[in-house]
């Protein structure tokens, strides 16, 4: 169903149980993810078709509810391949490995792992620790899967800061987090979604509680979302064209 309104952050309810910088705009792969995510390809690799998993906090949430309204579905327009969500409003980053270890046991081929979570923990831990931990965690991901492509996406802008006491602290921390984050997952060989149109005044993409992104900015999320997967899939096809 489509959404409208505003959410809450708080609760834990779940949505389903569904190597570089980013380089490629828009749907330029998007020809060659068609191709490569071919039952042909797949079996050619010996392997078992790869399963998308989308984790996070509530802008997740939201987001899967969103794309049922756009075209392609929850499957983000994506063809043999098992797209799912896991979208947990409220969500810290100290639940998300207990998620990812119950992704593995129910994971038998190749893995994309989309997470974004952190923005919730901001004003909430130190920062160092938050980074240590973060870091900590995406180490040992790829252990819970036979193969396995980390697709971070950065922390979104917000208006408003739950715990906040300086807006423009929070603002300062997350920039922080995302640039040390996303040095870190490259260097591990994952991808780095930046949603760039969603930097700086955001306002007008902002519900009016200031924390969710409203249906055209879950749009845009979603589409940087899309990014992240097809460049994922270019790095399981081997970074070439199967054809």
């Amino acid at each position: 169903m489509c959404i409208s309104g505003a959410a809450s952050e708080s609760g834990a309810h779940r949505e389903g149980v569904s190597g570089g910088p980013m380089a490629f705009g828009g749907h330029q792969l998007m020809s060659l993810v068609g191709a490569s995510v071919s039952p042909a390809t797949w079996r050619g690799y010996g392997v078992v078709r790869p399963a998308v998993w989308l984790v996070g906090h509530s802008y997740i949430f939201w987001a899967a509810q969103r794309a049922e309204c756009r075209p392609g579905g929850r499957m983000l327009g994506f063809r043999e391949v098992d797209v799912s969500w896991r979208g947990i409003r409220g969500l810290k980053w100290s639940q998300l490995l207990t998620e990812v270890v119950d992704i593995g046991f129910h994971s038998r081929g190749p893995v994309i792992l989309v997470i974004h979570a952190g923005g919730n923990d901001l004003c909430l831990s130190r920062l160092a620790e938050l980074m240590t931990l973060m870091r900590s965690d995406i180490e040992r991901f790829s252990s819970f899967f036979s193969e396995m492509v980390l697709v971070w996406s950065e922390i979104i802008p917000r208006v408003v800061w739950h715990g906040a006491r300086d807006a423009e602290a929070a603002e300062k921390c997350r920039r922080t987090v995302n640039s040390r984050m996303s040095r870190f997952v490259r260097s591990r060989g994952g991808i780095v979604v930046r949603h760039r149109q969603l930097e700086g005044d955001n306002r007008s993409l902002m519900r009016p509680d200031g924390v969710h992104l409203t249906e055209i900015g879950l749009d845009i999320f979603i589409s940087g979302l899309q990014d992240g997967i097809e460049q994922a899939m270019f790095l399981l096809g081997g970074g070439r064209s199967p054809v």
